[in-house]
């Protein structure tokens, strides 16, 4: 049981699990491709007919009911594969191989299905179209919002051999905010940016009926579901990026969707936006539930929706920016607060209450950024289905808002390194128990101690946004808050594991970017060139946390190859970003003539 194992590839996937995929590539879009031929030429088709009894069913026309099903079902799936994989991580680290993880088999067929979803709507886009179009061939034109579909997933989908050469290249990077992860997750969710211009473009058609009115709020609450995941390191307490871009985070999504749902339902829109998000968050956690992973905690949203609801019917049921305004001004501060309260009670770091002045602020600015997004995307959706335009500044606050979350994010998310000579002085004493381990693996005689740690800069210390003994991938993961006991001077809450395939050190986050990490223990890695931390008394620098967290990172890669791969990966986001924004403005300003079909 403890005899010591071999460490996993820490590159890319065996040439054999490549070509796996692939054949799973092909097996799920040669009959789509198949189904595309068919429909384009006229020609009866399975899923042509189920179209057309989901759109008798729902109000919709056949190019928005049956993909709006097929991108909520792949949605959930992809969704449910990432709550899922993250613990996996957390608890026992990297992959044998990509196939060796049970979690990316929802995640892979998930994406590929939201693809599909766009390839459905506009291969089944044959009559009934709304008057702005996107020309795909001679006689083939789609809807705006099939286009959007198809984009996100492509991005999604390209995230997976993306990911396989950026490990390659790098390392493999073990954090869910590693650059083709974000295109994996991002390409993802941003589908229901697509699924609500797709609404849109359906009201314009004639689709009318309760379930095309309630579709409003519940796609607001898809999409606060699906930009959530985001925050889901915060969420299980292993941040790899500073608590500003959980604060950030948390303003623009809850601002954005909670918006967006209250404008387009009316009185309860917002509510029902909370509600589809509680939801899923509470199917996400089954799976880890049942296989003893640890289930991402939440933040909820409740104070910012009772708000968004009490300002919209303080303003008499106004659209435009003086709500987003007022909106934003009052999640940022009053709702920046109840969730700094709700941390102490969910979250496992919580915000400290020095800090919340800045947090504040910064919540402040990303609420009114999202407010002025989610205003502008109701407006533009609204123009889509009614043809009236709307009254005021048509894209220049909506501009404001998008540069704003840029810039708010650009600010906070990247980390920075701790000063030279900023130490932990670490005195290791056996603990006489350990902790229950989940999912116990990695071998290694079991050890747990007890340290004392003496910060060299007591200030820094005091001032932390966190400081915690923390463990993770070897079977479990723990972390918990030090114990002052003398100036500069704390003590582990809990025995920390210093065996087998543990990686253990103390952590620190200093106002406003600085995170640390002072190493206790971590094993041989012969794979990713690591060599082993031999948990002993003695002095220990805080290093970056990347460090160590990532320890798989190849160092050796050239510099300019990395800055090469961040700006490919930055552009192709940003491409999806500058699509999503001219897709909506282009069907909001459609010309008032039919559209010939060919």
């Amino acid at each position: 049981m403890f005899m010591a194992q071999e460490s996993p590839p820490a590159g890319g996937a065996q040439f054999g699990q490549i070509v796996i995929a692939g054949l799973m590539f092909t097996a799920v879009f040669l009959p789509l491709a198949l189904f595309v031929l068919r429909e384009r030429a006229g020609k009866r088709t399975v899923f042509g007919r189920v179209a057309d009894w989901m759109g008798e069913f729902s109000g919709l026309p056949r190019w928005a009911a049956l993909p709006m099903f097929v991108a909520f079902l792949s949605g959930m799936s992809a969704l449910i594969g990432v709550y899922w994989d993250v613990p996996i991580h957390m608890e026992l680290g990297r992959d044998e191989g990509p196939l060796a993880n049970p979690s990316h088999y929802p995640i892979y067929f998930g994406l590929m299905g939201i693809f599909a979803s766009g390839v459905l709507s506009a291969t089944l886009a044959t009559k009934d179209l709304p008057k702005r179009t996107f020309k795909i061939g001679p006689h083939w034109r789609a809807p705006m919002g099939s286009i959007q579909m198809m984009a996100t997933g492509l991005v999604g989908i390209a995230g997976f051999p993306l990911d396989d050469v950026w490990h390659r290249l790098f390392g493999q990077d073990v954090t869910e905010w590693g650059p083709t992860h974000v295109l994996m997750i991002g390409g993802g969710v941003c589908v229901v940016l697509g699924l609500q211009l797709l609404l849109g473009e359906a009201r314009q058609v004639g689709a009318t009926g309760p379930i095309v009115r309630l579709l409003g709020p519940v796609l607001a609450g898809a999409w606060m579901m699906g930009a959530s995941a985001f925050l889901m390191e915060f969420d299980l307490g292993v941040p790899q990026f500073p608590m500003l871009s959980q604060v950030v985070l948390v303003g623009l999504i809850g601002a954005w969707t909670l918006s967006y749902g209250r404008l387009s339902w009316g009185p309860g829109g917002a509510l029902i936006v909370l509600a589809v998000f509680l939801a899923s968050r509470a199917s996400f956690a089954v799976i880890p539930l049942f296989a003893d992973l640890h289930v991402a905690s939440l933040l909820p949203y409740v104070a910012e929706a009772v708000i968004i609801e009490v300002v919209a019917l303080a303003m008499r049921n106004r659209q435009g920016y003086a709500f987003a305004v007022v909106a934003g001004l009052l999640v940022g501060t009053a709702g920046m607060l109840a969730e700094a309260a709700f941390t102490h009670w969910l979250m496992p770091n919580p915000w400290p209450a020095a800090h919340l002045p800045l947090f504040v602020l910064f919540g402040t600015g990303a609420a009114l950024a999202g407010a002025f997004i989610g205003v502008w995307q109701y407006q533009r959706v609204e123009e889509t289905a009614t043809r009236v335009p709307a009254a005021g500044p048509r894209h220049v606050v909506g501009l404001v808002g998008a540069l704003g979350a840029v810039v708010l994010m650009s600010a906070v998310a990247v980390p920075q390194d701790p000063e030279p000579g900023f130490t932990a002085d670490v005195r290791l004493t056996e603990a006489a128990t350990g902790l229950p381990i989940s999912n116990p693996h990695g071998g290694g005689t079991p050890r747990w101690v007890d340290a004392t740690v003496t910060i060299s800069r007591p200030d820094l210390a005091d001032d932390a946004v966190w400081l915690n003994g923390f463990a993770w991938q070897g079977g479990d993961f723990f972390t918990a808050p030090l114990e002052k006991i003398g100036d500069g001077v704390y003590r582990t809450a809990q025995p920390l594991p210093v065996f087998g395939q543990w990686k253990t050190g103390i952590r620190v986050h200093v106002p406003n970017r600085v995170m640390g990490l002072a190493p206790i223990y971590a094993p041989a890695d012969p794979a990713a060139n690591a060599p082993s931390i031999d948990a002993t008394s003695g002095p220990r620098p805080f290093m970056s946390e990347i460090e160590f967290l990532q320890r798989e990172r190849k160092s050796e890669t050239p510099a300019v190859l990395w800055t090469v791969a961040y700006v490919t990966v930055g552009l192709i986001f940003a491409g999806m970003w500058t699509l999503f924004a001219w897709l909506y403005a282009a069907a909001a300003t459609a010309r008032r003539r039919e559209v010939s079909v060919g």
